[in-house]
Formats: C-alpha cells, structure tokens, sequence
C-alpha cells in the first residue's frame, strides 16, 4: 500500500468518527430544564436528619460541605458555656466523659489520678447530663468515636467563654480596683493596648493587689523591695495565700485568722457583677439585673437562671479577676507559680460548708452586695418561709385534703354497697316454700307476782324451731335483703282543655220594600226565577218543583225575501 492510500483512509476514518460523535451529540437533551434535573432536586419533601447522618457530614470529606456546630450541637455548646461559669472552667472534657462513663457502669480506675480528681470528673459529667436533655440515653447508643463530636463542641464552648471574660474583663478590671472610680486614678497609668507585659508585678500598683495579704504591711513600707520580692520568688505568689484584692480595705489582717475580711472586698464585688450582671452594673448601687444597662442581649445571670452566688460562680469571677491583673497574655492555667484551677478549688472549699457560720454569713453578705439588700433578705426569707402566709395555707390545704380522705375511707368501710344474694339455678332450688325470715315465736305471758324473781323465758322446742337446728344452740336468724327500690316514672298530668268562646248571634237583615229580589239556581241547565211579595216577605223557593216549561222562541218577522 502506498502512502496516498493510507493517507486516504485515515482521512475516512476520521470523517466517519467526527459524524459519529456529532450523531451522538445530537441524540443527547439540550433543553435548559433537562440540564438542571439531578437526582437531588426530584425529592422535593425534606426528610429530617438522623444522629447517624449529622455525625457522617461532619466528618465527610470531599465536596460535601460540613455542616457547623453552632446548628448541630447548639445544646452542646450551650451547656460548654453554662459549665464554665456553674461548674468547672478547668475540667478536660475528654478525661470528664472517660471517668464519668466509667464510673456510672460500675467500673475502677487504675490510673494515677487522685480520688478527689475523680470526684471532680464526676461531677462535672453529671452536670453536663443534666444540662442537655435526653444526652444520657444517647451516650448508651454510641461508640467513643460517635461521641467525638460532641466533646468537641462542649470543649470549644468553654473554651471561648473563658476567652470572652477575659478579654471583657481585661480593662474594666483595672478601674474596678479603685476605691473611688470617679476620682481615683491609676499611677502609673496604663494604655489600652492588646499587651500586658506592663501589668502584674511590673506594675505598683498591680503588684500590690497580687500580693499576699500576709506580706502586704511589708510591702507598703517599701515597694520597690517587695516588687522584687515577688518577682525573685522571695514572696511566691500561690493558690493558699489569699491575694489582697480579696481583702476589704480596712480589715485587720490577722495572721491566726485569716477568715476577717476575706472576700469582702470591691473589687471582687465588681468583677463579679461585670461578668454576670453586665458591666454597667458593676459598682451600681441600684443593684437590678436589667437587661436595658448592657444592651438587648440578656446577662449570663438571666440566660442561666442563676438567682443568687453560688461558691462556683464566685470563684471563676475571683480567677478571672486575678488573670486580668496578672501580665500573662494568653489563657493558661499554670502562670508561673500560682495555679488557677487550685484557686478555684480553694475558694470553693472555703465557702461551700453549709454548717460553717462564716461561710454562710460571707455568702449572705456578698449576695447582698450583688443583688441588693431585698434579694438578699427574699432568699433568706424562701429558705424558711414557715412563718409566711402561703406557708400557712398550705398546711390547711394539707389538712383538709387529710380529712377528706379519711372521711371518704370512713363511708367506703360502714355505708357499703349492698350485695344482692346470689342466683341460685332453678334445677338447685328446692321444691318446698320458702321458710319466712323470722321462725314465729310464741307470745310471752307476764306474771303478776312481783315478789318471786323474773321469769327466764323458755326456749323454743324442736317442733317449733324452724329451721331445724342443733341442740342447744340459739336459731340463726338471717339477714334480711332489702331489694333495690324500682324507679317510678311520674307521668305528666294532661293539660285541661280551655272552653271554646260562644260565637256570637250574626244580625238579622232588615227586610227592604218594594224591591225585587231575584235568585237564581244553576242546577245543570236549569235557571229558576221568582218574584217576590209587595209586603216584603220573600216567597219560599221550592227546589224540589218542577222546573217550568221553556217558552219556544218566537221567530222575528223579517223582510221577506224577493
């Protein structure tokens, strides 16, 4: 073959596969309509989306789009935020959900973690079960692994709602220090700016809020000695030795004692307020949780439900205060030698003892201070109101409610149903009348004599006995049945019928004079005519007359014909 031919016939192979291609293009839909069909847009119904698939889309990849957890898991990290500032702001939630799953099923731990560790996993796991409703029946259901997702999101919402009160408590806190915030200045005074290095113990006035109460007459007799002191550690700052912004300003530290004016200071008040009051109410003498100061969004203290301090919400405010006092930047829980988390523990230990007169009184004071004086009394009042009006009517309300249930107990027992004998078949029920209720008895004849002692009567004899009974035994006498009484239907009288009235008389017509009255009867083709009487008494017409004879018509004479 020459190369013209095989120029020639590739030449043809290739026209015949471009008119192919084109008939098969042409074969395909070119409508608009039929391009957009898929197989998504067929089902127009939304079907709504299981654990399973929620789960799946998170972690799918591709072009799958994931779906966020802010819409999923809202409950979630709803119950990560409310923890922080409830529960434990310092809880590993991993190690929480581990312990937490653990122990509920029965189980021992073999790790090195202590037992108070433990306990407090513990709790912090049923706190979080609490939170989220219907969470518990789901965490027997799932693996570990679908439970990823979930501690995920619970552990990003702590997490930014320690970020938010740091950073929203970051600036306030250095007026909230001050005795007087609308006279009182901060010297030296520090800018707002993103960095802290200027703060803590590099700062005066910092380094004297940060100081231990135990130190601090020393400290003020020389501050740049005892700035130096707490930097080289001579001084450490430490989660058991109570920082002096806790402290009132004019208590009298007591070394022996410590507990005197213990958290009792403004500044803590006002930190406090800042985060879950909002901050203008900080430092407010009004003492109202009114949404309207801090914007439209609802304070933490109302989106949580929290209606007085508690000893964990007080200590997370106390942590948060010491944080933005400090020169650390950035979260952590260890800040040189002083621990966050066992600051928080140490306060809640001091303050959580119910049989403890400090701890309560404290509690009640810094309530007051929070909430005002009637919130104050109001929750004292709520916990022993047994004095109260209410309390009062409820105990007759119990009473009565007793009373009545006693008395409905009394009539069910004597006023019982009566119970009808039961039916005896009639192959069983025996051919002789029935005896009467009552066997007669003879009637008892008195004795004149009143001298002899009283008759004993005498006993009825076997002829007499009926029915028969053993000897010597008094007859039994049965217990009549009353029958059950048989409604009577009242028939309704019938109404007495009213007397007609009398029609009265119609008058008689005047007869009338020289006139003529005519009648006529039509009975078939038969017309009657008669005259009546010149005296005025009409003529009697006589029906059953023979009708007269018709007069034959007379023919009129007309012209003749010619």
């Amino acid at each position: 073959m020459s190369s013209s031919d095989s120029d020639a016939s590739s030449s043809a192979y290739n026209s015949n596969k471009r008119a192919s291609s084109s008939n098969s293009d042409a074969m395909l839909p070119t409508s608009n309509s039929e391009k957009r069909t898929s197989p998504s847009s067929s089902n127009a119904s939304k079907k709504r989306v299981s654990t399973d698939d929620i789960l799946d889309s998170l972690t799918a990849t591709g072009r799958q789009k994931k779906m966020k957890l802010s819409d999923v898991l809202l409950e979630y990290r709803t119950a990560g935020r409310k923890a922080v500032l409830t529960l434990n702001p310092f809880a590993s939630v991993s190690l929480t959900f581990h312990y937490g799953m653990m122990l509920d099923k029965g189980g021992v731990s073999n790790s090195n973690i202590s037992d108070e560790q433990q306990a407090r996993y513990h709790t912090f796991y049923n706190g979080i079960l609490d939170m989220v409703p219907g969470f518990c029946a789901t965490l027997d259901e799932i693996s570990y692994d679908e439970l990823k997702p979930y501690i995920t999101a619970i552990n990003s919402a702590m997490s930014s709602q320690r970020s938010d009160d740091f950073a929203s408590l970051k600036h306030p806190m250095l007026e909230y220090i001050l005795t007087n915030r609308n006279s009182d200045t901060l010297q030296p005074p520090i800018p707002k700016s993103s960095c802290k290095s200027n703060r803590g113990t590099n700062h005066p006035r910092l380094a004297r809020e940060l100081c231990p109460r135990k130190w601090l007459d020393k400290f003020d007799i020389d501050v740049d000695l005892g700035i130096q002191r707490l930097q080289d550690g001579t001084w450490p700052l430490l989660s058991t030795n109570w920082p002096s912004f806790l402290y009132a300003a004019d208590a009298i530290y007591d070394s022996e004692d410590p507990n005197i004016g213990l958290f009792r200071g403004h500044a803590g008040i006002r930190a406090f307020q800042h985060l879950y009051l909002g901050p203008a109410a900080a430092g407010s003498e009004e003492h109202n949780d009114d949404d309207s100061k801090h914007g439209r969004s609802k304070s933490k203290a109302t989106m949580y439900g929290l209606t007085k301090v508690t000893p964990q919400a007080w200590a997370w405010a106390m942590c948060a205060a010491w944080f933005s006092l400090s020169a650390c930047n950035s979260y952590k829980v260890c800040i040189g030698s002083f621990n966050l988390e066992d600051f928080f523990f140490a306060i809640i230990e001091t303050l959580d003892d119910p049989e403890d007169p400090w701890a309560v009184d404290t509690m009640a004071w810094i309530n007051e201070q929070v909430f005002g004086k009637h919130a104050a009394k109001a929750m004292t009042a709520a916990a022993d109101d047994t004095d109260s009006d209410l309390a009062k009517m409820r105990a007759k309300r119990a009473a009565r409610k007793q009373g009545s249930t006693l008395t409905s107990a009394t009539n069910i027992v004597v006023r019982g149903p009566i119970t009808s004998p039961p039916s005896v078949p009639p192959a069983e029920r025996p051919s002789s009348p029935a005896p009467p209720l009552t066997p007669p008895r003879p009637p008892l004849q008195a004795t004149p004599s009143t001298s002899s002692p009283p008759r004993a009567l005498t006993p009825l004899s076997d002829s007499e006995s009926f029915p028969p009974s053993p000897a010597k035994q008094p007859p039994a006498i049965p217990t009549a049945v009353l029958p059950k009484p048989v409604p009577v239907a009242h028939k309704k009288a019938k109404p007495v019928p009213r007397p007609k009235p009398v029609p009265k008389a119609k008058p008689v017509p005047k007869p009338q004079s020289n006139t003529r009255i005519s009648a006529r009867l039509s009975a078939g083709a038969i017309q009657v005519e008669e005259p009546t009487t010149e005296a005025g008494d009409a003529g009697i017409l006589d029906v059953n007359a023979p009708a007269p004879p018709k007069k034959k018509p007379v023919a009129r004479r007309g012209k003749k014909a010619a």
